[in-house]
């Protein structure tokens, strides 16, 4: 895999939002249980990985990623699926993946 030199550029590479994207729908919406509650079609998580990996290109830092992710789970449920490590290992390794690590 072809890793951007600048992360700052990683939006431009499909792959690294490819695996964005199979983290979140993977590792973090296992069930589909959000993506079901907002009834969101099959490009849900395409448009997380996008937001995702902008908010890292940007130098977003984990906890940044961590919160968008908590507040997505209570603006769809209600309340957080997921307890603070499992968004904490999420948001690592998307931060990895975008640092091409």
């Amino acid at each position: 895999m072809s890793f951007p030199p600048c992360h700052g550029r990683a939006l431009e590479h499909p792959e690294i939002i490819a695996r964005v994207r199979d983290l979140l729908a993977y590792e973090w919406d296992t069930a589909g249980e959000i993506r079901a509650a907002v009834d969101g079609g099959t490009d849900y998580y395409d448009t997380l990985a996008v937001t995702v990996v902008g908010m890292l290109a940007a130098a977003a830092t984990e906890p940044e990623v961590q919160r968008y992710l908590r507040e997505q789970e209570q603006a769809a449920l209600g309340q957080s699926l997921h307890p603070f490590e499992v968004r904490r290992e999420i948001a690592e390794a998307a931060w990895r993946t975008v640092r091409g690590l």
